[in-house]
């Protein structure tokens, strides 16, 4: 398990919880870590989150198909103080750009669209949670990891209005601590659904009928790769071959069919079990 938060405020609730100890004199991005949970704080802002990511993971040993959870402080139009909300969307206000991060895991938590901004936010005009490091932190998350196993969680912190003076590194860790209870469920089951996909790892569906009729690039071949380690966890049982039309135009598009199908594959972890090895590798 990876964490990552902004302010070592945020961090102390968990490192108390998980008894992580220092394990690293990095002054940048102090990192913390028991047998099988790694913390790093990052600092504020969406550069310091994906530097101190990728940091985390270089020296959490770069395992694949680890699961990454950002957890903060966030401002919003209208929910309630102290409410924890899991990114539904995230979107970099500063360029537009999108992530969906897989909403596979059922539980009690709400979801909210997520906006990350470059300063601090007062005006809180979409109704959404805004803070300032998700969109640095998911796209190296998501490299280094798997769709489904990278989270955003957010604690609600504000209000349009509300004085920044307010808001003390005592409240930001209380904020938190009081919402312990929630994170670690998502922690649990954020490991539990690494557990079932590092069961269908050794690869249970092969590139190769893929390539013979596409031609794929290489990064085209590790995508490629990616949706099926997914889809074995997702669809087990079915052929993704058989999901892609046959005409089918190029390795893209089948990529894209086969990301699509697996949007309509929801997983609820409170029932699921490891899926048997598939006879197609």
């Amino acid at each position: 398990m990876r964490l990552v938060t902004a302010l070592t405020a945020e961090a102390t609730p968990l490192i108390q919880h998980y008894r992580l100890e220092k394990v690293d004199s990095n002054p940048m991005f102090p990192l913390y870590r028991n047998d099988t949970i790694y913390l790093v704080v990052s600092g504020i802002g969406k550069t310091l989150a994906a530097a101190a990511t990728a940091y985390l993971h270089t020296k959490s040993g770069e395992l694949p198909n680890q699961p990454f959870l950002n957890i903060g402080i966030a401002g919003h139009q209208r929910a309630i103080t102290g409410a924890p909300r899991v990114a539904s969307r995230i979107t970099d206000q500063s360029t537009g750009q999108t992530w969906y991060p897989s909403q596979i895991i059922r539980g009690s938590i709400e979801r909210s669209p997520l906006i990350t901004v470059e300063t601090v936010e007062r005006v809180y005009a979409e109704d959404a949670a805004y803070d300032m490091e998700a969109a640095g932190f998911y796209p190296i998350a998501w490299h280094a990891s798997t769709a489904e196993l990278v989270q955003s969680l957010k604690v609600i912190s504000d209000h349009p209005g509300d004085l920044v003076a307010d808001l003390d590194l005592h409240r930001i860790e209380g904020l938190i601590g009081d919402c312990i209870d929630e994170i670690d469920s998502l922690v649990k089951a954020l490991q539990g659904l690494a557990g079932i996909v590092a069961s269908t790892i050794p690869e249970s569906y092969t590139l190769e009928p893929f390539v013979e009729r596409w031609h794929f690039s290489v990064t085209q071949r590790h995508q490629l790769r990616r949706v099926l380690e997914r889809w074995a966890v997702l669809a087990t049982g079915e052929n993704p071959l058989t999901s892609v039309p046959s005409d089918c135009p190029s390795a893209r598009h089948a990529i894209e069919t086969l990301e699509n199908v697996l949007l309509t594959k929801p997983m609820n972890l409170h029932t699921a079990v490891a899926p048997p090895r598939s006879n197609l590798s």
